[in-house]
């Protein structure tokens, strides 16, 4: 496994880092004793990056970690989330971004994970309003100050203004850290917010690396009406569209002896200054192919290059993907 600096954090990430959404049912059911092998079974491959949130499964995504590593949660670098208010009665939890209510989820977070302070804690897709907020920066300074994270940053959605929300996010100089999605997929707009932020020296976290399974193959349209996660809330265009890419790209992921599923990891090294990417995997075997994708150099600039350009040929010709 290699390891990169994490921006300006002082903290150094193992470049692959694993989604602990991936057990909290919201990506298929895995009982408590499978989770836990998986988890430790990321920490013997090398990854000492966790992601998290206090919304998955209200709770159990954070209080697992302290179940599987016990005391030496304090040794990994946990990332967490906060802006859903899980405490108060209702189905779907509303987004709170108000200094009481972010300072006590901290606090709740910090005591299911069993670390305080927290490596990083991130604002969970907070909105455009939200951002342009001076009380919201105000308020992750106060989660340094009063020892509940060493640092903070924001997490981005897919569903909102992702690009405006981003430069909002990365003006104000609380911001340490950034997540959002980027693929061979779904290039836009992270490509220009990985430029911002490497020039800020930001670090720079990517989800979805596999457009939910399209990217390696472990999903196809045949699949998508079957959907009961959250790939669920993609739209039917989008996935027409997905597909047809995939296909012009699929030859450009068989390269260099590793899966279609490494490679699609080796591209975004390849195409932004990523300091890790968040993997989803529900089993062993999954997580170790993806493991696997950080024993070698990035991906040759003129292959990831070539899938730059599939892609913009594609937005040319269909819009937005």
């Amino acid at each position: 496994m290699r390891y990169r600096r994490l921006g300006n954090t002082g903290l150094e990430v193992s470049e692959i880092s694993y989604g602990v959404y991936s057990l909290t049912g919201l990506y298929g059911d895995v009982d408590l004793d499978k989770a836990i092998r998986i988890l430790r079974r990321a920490l013997d491959l090398g990854i000492n990056l966790f992601d998290t949130a206090d919304v998955y499964g209200k709770g159990y995504g954070e209080s697992i970690l302290q179940k599987a590593f016990g005391p030496g949660v304090k040794d990994i670098v946990i990332a967490t989330k906060i802006g859903y208010d899980i405490y108060s009665p209702g189905e779907k939890p509303l987004r709170r971004y108000d200094p009481e209510y972010l300072l006590f989820a901290a606090r709740k977070s910090c005591e299911r994970v069993g670390k305080k302070p927290i490596d990083i804690i991130q604002i969970h897709n907070p909105p455009l309003e939200a951002l342009r907020s001076p009380e919201l920066y105000r308020t992750m300074a106060r989660l340094v100050e009063e020892g509940l994270a060493l640092h903070v940053g924001v997490a981005l959605g897919p569903e909102r203004d992702v690009a405006r929300e981003a430069l909002e996010a990365l003006s104000h100089r609380e911001v340490e850290v950034i997540q959002f999605i980027y693929n061979a997929l779904e290039q836009k707009p992270g490509k220009e917010i990985a430029e911002i932020a490497s020039e800020k020296n930001i670090g720079i976290l990517v989800r979805v690396p596999h457009a939910g399974g399209i990217l390696g193959g472990r999903l196809t349209i045949a699949d998508i009406e079957r959907l009961r996660d959250h790939r669920s809330l993609r739209d039917r265009e989008w996935f027409e569209k997905a597909f047809q890419l995939y296909e012009l790209i699929k030859p450009y992921l068989l390269v260099d002896d590793f899966t279609e599923a490494q490679n699609a990891i080796r591209f975004i090294f390849s195409s932004i200054q990523a300091s890790s990417v968040i993997v989803i995997a529900t089993s062993e075997e999954e997580l170790e192919e993806y493991a696997r994708a950080s024993d070698k150099n990035p991906m040759d600039r003129s292959i990831a290059a070539k899938i730059e350009e599939l892609y913009r040929e594609a937005e040319k010709k269909w819009g937005k993907i």
